[in-house]
């Protein structure tokens, strides 16, 4: 496949891409590459979106023992209209599962550099989440920034707001990457193992989880970066992202912010 800046963003990756493996945060392409799929499992929601389930079990690569559900589609989120609401429904209903009933006290966490289109999605997603005390609890919403920008590690951010707030939950959402251009912005993911802030792009700090937190981290994301060096038509250390990166970056946090919100209003009233 030839991916052309027609439909494409490309970028430099830098020094960074000598670090990368599999380039890729989506746990089914890790069960699709380590087993050839064994252990997903799938059940189509609808003509056009698909929920697929991996638990990982142990240490496989970057993915811990948790459980990965992804929600996947073949078509194109600016073309279909109400495709958004769609997925912010099962997303709701994802995170309403994943949240169990006991949680009251919940920390979102905006991950990324909220000066950069591609990585702001994080930082775009919870600034439109309304914080404050709820009926059976409350929301907490903040957006540490990257290292790069502040110096300080985003894990220790997390904690020490988490040592003051005391959540019982903390819910991460970030950009991730992909392996396969054609799963750009086609799919959001939410995983139940943590998440490492610039895992992505091979810049990986220090892992935000239960054991660097002191409670549950759930992460939320979609991913919008994939590498490009497997075309021969390009040099390595590229990667691209989708052409709309612009539309689709607010959009995305349109969805996600309903489909969490829709998830806490079933939680916390």
């Amino acid at each position: 496949m030839v991916i052309c800046n027609c439909f494409y963003n490309i970028y430099l990756l830098g020094a960074h891409y000598n670090r990368m493996k599999d380039f890729s945060e989506l746990a089914l392409e890790a069960a699709e590459s380590a087993a050839g799929g064994a252990g997903l499992t799938e059940r189509r929601l609808s003509g056009r979106l698909r929920y697929l389930l991996f638990k990982a079990e142990g240490e496989k690569g970057s993915l811990g023992e948790a459980r990965y559900h992804t929600l996947l589609t073949d078509r194109d989120l600016l073309s279909v209209e109400d495709l958004g609401d769609e997925i912010a429904v099962a997303l709701s209903r994802i995170l309403s599962g994943v949240l169990g009933g006991s949680e009251r006290r919940v920390l979102t966490v905006g991950l990324g550099n909220p000066s950069t289109v591609v990585d702001s999605l994080g930082c775009e997603t919870v600034r439109r989440l309304s914080a404050g005390r709820r009926k059976k609890g409350s929301l907490a919403a903040i957006v540490p920034s990257v290292y790069g920008l502040t110096g300080i590690e985003t894990a220790a951010i997390v904690r020490g707001v988490a040592k003051e707030y005391a959540p019982d939950l903390v819910l991460t959402v970030d950009t991730l990457s992909t392996r396969r251009a054609e799963r750009l912005s086609r799919a959001v993911q939410v995983g139940e193992g943590g998440v490492v802030p610039g895992g992505g792009v091979g810049n990986a700090r220090v892992p935000l989880s239960g054991e660097s937190v002191g409670v549950p981290v759930i992460s939320v994301g979609v991913p919008l970066l994939a590498r490009a060096d497997a075309c021969s038509s390009l040099p390595a250390g590229l990667v691209v992202t989708p052409k709309e990166i612009d539309l689709l970056v607010p959009i995305f946090a349109d969805i996600l912010a309903s489909g969490i919100e829709r998830a806490l209003s079933d939680q916390l009233g």
